[in-house]
């Protein structure tokens, strides 16, 4: 989901040397909807081929390490073993994509859904001005422009009974990671993490992750945030919304990411 640490994530694994690093193709002007729910794998292969091998400044998220947000990582093998794509978008794809393309792997990033809302809520450039919040963290709607959005309460809900079920089915290949573990734990979480997609826990990405913790950056975008970002929503996020969280929660598979 959007405002779940996802571009923290993404950075980390950018952080090896063995990793090419991409955001979101399908959203891009360069691969906008190159493939879709009818492309067989030879098409899809084509697809990551052309991704990897791409210098397109979005999918790189250049203008973010010129300011600061991301980190300008050093050192990197010529031609790195893995692509990692970052997306926020086009779950509905990821079902076909298991099937068709089994050496690929999911890695699901969850936040506690009320960091997730409250991050969403109070950041000008995702919520769009003059929405009411209060009328909007559960649907979202005032957010979506398609099927491949996913925004507010009820998409959490959903993505992460999806995400539980395909780890459950697929667990070598769908791996479920909690963010608050993540920032009380990194290096730990981080192993695991890496050893599920094949590659080892570099100097490098503990650099990179000491880093982060240790200084803010004031900027939505920006993977540097001390620890106590992820207890922002305690005392931003209005109580009502909390409560009804909770509620809705209460007694179900989903509580445990509460």
């Amino acid at each position: 989901m959007p405002r779940s640490g996802t571009s923290w994530l993404s950075q980390i694994f950018d952080s090896h040397p063995n990793v090419r690093f991409k955001l979101s193709p399908l959203f891009s002007y360069a691969f906008k909807n190159a493939v879709n729910v009818n492309s067989n794998r030879d098409e899809w292969l084509q697809f990551f081929r052309e991704v990897y091998f791409t210098n397109d400044e979005f999918m790189d998220q250049n203008y973010r390490r010129k300011s600061g947000e991301y980190p300008n990582i050093k050192s990197k093998e010529s031609r790195p073993s893995h692509l990692v794509i970052k997306d926020t978008r086009y779950h509905n794809l990821t079902e076909q994509l298991l099937n068709l393309v089994p050496e690929m792997k999911f890695v699901h990033i969850v936040r506690n859904p009320c960091g997730a809302i409250n991050s969403w809520i109070n950041t000008p450039k995702e919520f769009p001005k003059g929405a009411d919040p209060y009328k909007e963290w559960r649907s979202g709607e005032c957010r979506k422009t398609g099927e491949e959005e996913f925004w507010g309460f009820e998409d959490w809900k959903y993505l992460t009974n999806f995400y539980l079920l395909l780890q459950s089915n697929h667990p070598r290949k769908v791996m479920i990671v909690k963010y608050d573990y993540l920032v009380d734990r990194p290096f730990q979480i981080i192993e695991k993490m890496f050893e599920f997609v094949g590659i080892d826990l570099s100097c490098q990405t503990i650099d990179f992750v000491r880093d982060s913790q240790n200084r803010n950056v004031e900027n939505e975008y920006a993977v540097y945030k001390k620890k106590a970002v992820k207890d922002k929503w305690r005392y931003q996020l209005d109580r009502k919304i909390v409560e009804e969280i909770y509620r809705d929660l209460e007694n179900t598979p989903l509580s445990e990411f509460l």
